[in-house]
């Protein structure tokens, strides 16, 4: 029986309704597996352009492309950076692309076309146009909230998600994960893998932390332990199906994978503002000053057309004499059932109560935990909390390095595009105190201070070893071989918190991205050459 067939065993003899647990020896679906397999044809066929052999009983190397978060600095950036891996070939000799918060919301869009990698330039068009040309409505952002808040369970991540992201990225992208399985199955593109953390872990390098999404399977993979991806958010206990819901869109995703935006402080007054101008076109109470994350997205998300029900009216005020920071759910509950002859069952009323008790209880990512009450094995705290809250990754760590690292994957080369506002190293240096505590080889990051200010390379290398740690090639957007003297005028004008690009400024930062790869394509190619071969058998 040769190893497919094992995992086909494991996945498809269970009952498909049931969570299904990966043996020991892989941490892969049996759709990645056969994903991985069909892929392996695409990668020596653009290897052979490099006079790379391999032998007929060989597996290619494995490389992996990483990217981290940055909001849409990091959406426009990765697609540029895939443009130019395309036009140089490299791309088709990837095995792995997985992205971190904005990254995702690249990754994801570009997966709706089946063949996306082979037509990067078309892509680039297409994504681009749409991020200048603003199609955002306020009524279809109101119908999509008024659809989430509907279901059983709901959380600010919706919010954030048909508020927020459709406001950055001028779209509702609803086609679902799960719908991107035949594109990885053909061996078409690399096989994408999305992060996010748990949020009772979070800032504890736990490896219990990460969860991934992949078009197959999500799950914990600390645990071994996945559910297929369209029961994502179903409900489980003990390992079986209790209750079945439809699987979410990727415009809900992206929300959940991108919303590590600023502090909680900060995030909370974003919400505050916004659920105001749902009802009244008055201004928040706090002071907005010019680097405030406020005064970003008031700039850049005015509601129009508010209720002027008696109800909403009334909200209105409320909200003009009350500190939301102050109110508890007694006050919420009160607060309603006084409106309730008011508001004549108005959807706004409805919607507004709902995203005030997220707010008070500050409930990000809720989802059913389909751990829930199941295997012994699996530790208290996660299978006996019935919801789980999934959480933006790039607040533990901007680039998913845990979900590349395990031997599992095979990964030989990793190309990580670090799009970070700042301290462009960070990733690495806790990738390592993550390695650390959790007892997983990988490089020793010694970056010198004047280097993190203004990174003198356009990519650093980090070689790897015989203990199975992958070779790095790290490159940071803004540096002085792409941008030489203007590495900290780019990193505030493309800031984290500048969530529109005119054209002329988004066609700016694709040529950097993109220059980062031109520059070191010969680089890339000479650590290529230098892999080795994995045994097939």
């Amino acid at each position: 029986m040769d190893i497919s067939e094992k995992i086909d065993i494991v996945y498809h003899t269970c009952d498909p309704s049931t969570t299904a647990q990966v043996p020991d020896a892989f941490l892969r679906s049996a759709g990645e597996f056969l994903s991985v397999q069909a892929r392996q044809k695409k990668v020596r066929e653009a290897l052979k352009k490099f006079n790379f052999n391999i032998e007929e009983n060989a597996e290619p190397p494995v490389i992996a492309i990483l990217a981290s978060g940055g909001g849409l600095r990091a959406m426009v950036a990765l697609l540029g950076v895939l443009v130019e891996l395309a036009k140089e070939d490299i791309l088709d000799a990837s095995t792995y692309i997985c992205g971190t918060s904005g990254s995702t919301w690249c990754m994801s869009d570009l997966y709706n076309n089946d063949k996306w990698s082979s037509c990067m330039e078309e892509m680039e068009r297409q994504m681009a146009d749409r991020l200048v040309k603003p199609s955002w409505t306020w009524e279809k952002t109101k119908e999509k909230l008024k659809q989430t808040f509907s279901k059983e369970i709901y959380s600010l991540t919706s919010f954030w998600a048909y508020a927020f992201i459709y406001k950055i990225t001028n779209e509702i992208n609803e086609h679902t994960l799960s719908n991107h399985q035949a594109s990885c199955e053909s061996g078409e593109n690399p096989y994408p893998i999305y992060p996010a953390v748990e949020k009772s872990y979070l800032n504890s390098f736990d490896k219990g932390a990460w969860f991934e999404f992949t078009p197959h399977l999500v799950g914990f993979p600390a645990y071994k332990a996945f559910v297929k991806t369209e029961l994502f958010g179903s409900q489980f206990k003990d390992g079986k199906l209790v209750k079945s819901h439809p699987e979410r869109d990727l415009c809900y995703l992206q929300g959940l994978w991108g919303s590590a935006f600023a502090d909680e402080n900060s995030v909370k007054n974003v919400i505050k503002g916004k659920i105001q101008k749902l009802v009244t076109n008055a201004e928040t109470k706090e002071p907005l000053t010019e680097d405030s994350l406020i005064q970003h997205i008031d700039e850049s998300l005015d509601l129009e057309g508010t209720c002027s029900c008696d109800g909403c009216k009334e909200l209105g005020s409320f909200f003009s004499s009350h500190d939301l920071d102050r109110i508890t759910e007694a006050d919420i509950e009160k607060l309603f059932n006084d409106l309730e002859e008011l508001s004549h069952d108005c959807e706004t009323v409805k919607l507004i109560r709902k995203i005030l008790k997220c707010f008070v209880k500050w409930q990000w990512g809720t989802t059913n935990n389909y751990l829930y009450e199941w295997n012994s094995e699996i530790p208290d705290e996660v299978r006996k909390k019935e919801f789980l809250s999934l959480i933006d990754a790039g607040l533990e760590i901007n680039t998913a390095y845990p979900l590349m690292l395990p031997p599992n994957r095979k990964v030989d080369l990793i190309l990580s595009f670090d799009f970070s506002e700042s301290d462009p190293f960070m990733t690495l240096r806790n990738t390592a105190i993550y390695c650390k505590r959790n007892g997983i080889p990988f490089h020793e990051i010694n970056i010198a201070e004047t280097e993190v200010a203004e990174p003198s390379q356009s990519c650093y290398v980090f070689e790897g070893n015989s203990q199975g740690v992958p070779d790095v090639m790290h490159f940071p957007l803004f540096n002085n071989q792409t941008c030489e003297g203007k590495v900290h005028e780019l990193r505030k004008k493309y800031a984290t918190f500048n969530f529109t690009y005119n054209d002329t400024e988004l066609r700016a930062l694709l040529e950097i991205s993109k220059l980062n790869v031109k520059l070191n394509k010969d680089r890339i190619l000479q650590h290529i050459k230098k892999l080795k071969c994995h045994s097939s058998a």
